[in-house]
């Protein structure tokens, strides 16, 4: 049996279904990299901060 070591990503979050469904890609199968999760992640804070309160 082949072991797979856990990566440590200090700047992950955990995302729940709901959150991981908000984000969309294309139908095409899409290999997810860090620098596009990065920036996924920088879209998403940007969002959020011009959100009014």
């Amino acid at each position: 049996m082949k072991r797979i070591v856990k990566p440590e990503l200090p700047d992950a979050k955990v995302l729940s279904p709901l959150e991981l469904n908000k984000y969309r890609f294309s139908d095409k199968h899409t290999v997810l990299t860090p620098d596009q999760l990065e920036k996924l992640a920088a879209s998403d804070a940007d969002v959020e901060e011009s959100k009014p309160q």
